[in-house]
């Protein structure tokens, strides 16, 4: 089944919180003026910690029980000079409002990566990173065909809202920058950490659903295998120029979600199947507007036919997108997209965000939506507002449904909510 990005989201932000000192290297004295350069024998080494609790909680409005009441400490560590950084980011959660498969209290690694800067060691223009990491391809808004270097976080997809949720991979990245464009190289030794939805998941898939459902009773052997740990690896070009911009990308690994394939007489097995992205995209500024294209090419996607059987078919993705910042701080986007199968029923419609800034920049008021040919939809309705440099309050809606019987929204169907949430700035 194609696996397509559904949600729409706001990335974390983090603030910043300088030490300060005299003899400590990774510490630094602010009243100090200070050329940028260290002096010869000396380590200038700028550091930031920083800590952030948030609050979510979320209710459904077409069942009973809370879909989560998250208590969340996100916790970030930042040593940087000319030379290189050193980050790492750690997420505590309580939340008493999850299912008996999971834990009410859990700590995750999220990033934790070491980036060396090549042009202060004579090699121009290179950046080498190495570490677990979530690097973004493709645009933020909508639909993005190239953003596969992170698989999607099934645990909890709406996790910040707005977007797919995607979980950092364990990667070698090298970024070149040279007079003929952007050069990145990317090489995941262990494949993408896949984190699966488990069985009763609100979010699980309502096909895996019914095999758990039999391999329970044991009417049928399900085996699941969902981090093959094999390499994977992507390549990425992108020229900036003025009021136009041109790129190009290729991934070569496995599907971002397992697929499910019978392997005998009443056996299935879910694991993820090889997958090739080849990605062109284009950008053109026209004034306060922007244009965007994008087409991509992927091999052996993995479908079912009406008896849920596994074959494997090509696609073609088409994308043509329209931005605009407009006057009284509103912004607008509007995406139109469209997916050719070789030999399966194509896909087409359109994404829609709307936002505008109120009370001088702190009231953020906004919707999001998806809309495509078989009723799929999904609409996220968001209100944030910053009460001061330590606080900010939220209010969310979120509706999903339509589609195939099999498919992500009709399986999601009855997983409308409503939160409120906050962020706070320790």
């Amino acid at each position: 089944m194609q696996k397509k990005s559904l949600f729409f989201f706001l990335l974390l932000s983090v603030s910043c919180i300088a030490a300060d000192g005299e003899e400590d290297p990774f510490l630094f004295d602010l009243t100090e003026e200070s050329s940028g350069e260290s002096a010869p024998g000396e380590s200038f080494m700028n550091t930031r910690f920083s800590n952030t609790v948030e609050g979510r909680l979320r209710k459904f409005t077409r069942q009973s029980d809370f879909l989560s009441s998250r208590l969340r400490l996100d916790s970030s560590f930042l040593a940087d000079n000319r030379y290189f950084s050193f980050y790492v980011n750690g997420l505590f959660d309580y939340d008493e409002a999850v299912r008996p498969y999971d834990r009410v209290l859990r700590a995750s690694l999220y990033e934790l990566y070491t980036r060396i800067n090549g042009s202060e060691l004579g090699l121009s223009g290179t950046k080498v990173s190495l570490g677990k990491m979530r690097v973004s391809w493709g645009v933020n808004d909508g639909r993005s065909t190239v953003d596969v270097l992170n698989a999607t976080y099934m645990k909890d997809p709406m996790a910040n809202g707005r977007t797919v949720s995607r979980w950092p991979s364990w990667m070698f990245r090298l970024e070149q920058s040279t007079d003929a464009g952007n050069f990145e190289g990317v090489i995941l030794p262990f494949g993408k950490d896949r984190k699966s939805a488990r069985h009763g998941s609100p979010w699980e898939l309502s096909s895996t659903g019914y095999i758990r459902d039999l391999a329970d009773k044991g009417m049928v052997k399900l085996e699941e295998h969902h981090n093959p740990k094999k390499v994977e690896w992507g390549i990425r070009y992108i020229k900036y120029m003025s009021g136009f911009d041109f790129g190009a990308a290729g991934y070569f690994g496995f599907s971002d979600l397992p697929a499910l394939k019978r392997t005998g007489n009443a056996m299935f097995l879910m694991e993820p199947v090889k997958s090739q992205v080849f990605n062109i995209n284009s950008a053109m500024t026209l004034g306060n507007s922007t244009l965007r294209a994008e087409a991509a090419y992927s091999r052996d996607v993995p479908v079912y036919d009406d008896a849920g059987n596994l074959y494997y078919t090509g696609m073609q993705q088409f994308i043509a997108g329209w931005d605009r910042n407009f006057d009284y701080d509103i912004y607008g986007n509007v995406q139109f997209f469209f997916d050719h199968y070789n030999s399966y029923t194509n896909d087409y419609g359109m994404t829609f965000s709307l936002s505008q800034k109120y009370l001088n920049d702190a009231l953020s008021v906004g919707v999001n939506a998806l809309y495509g040919y078989r009723n799929e939809h999904s609409v996220e309705a968001f209100a944030e507002y910053i009460v001061s440099d330590s606080l900010t309050l939220n209010l969310r809606g979120y509706m999903i449904g339509g589609g195939p019987d099999a498919g992500f929204y009709k399986t999601y169907d009855r997983n409308d909510y409503v939160e409120v949430g906050f962020k706070y700035y320790l």
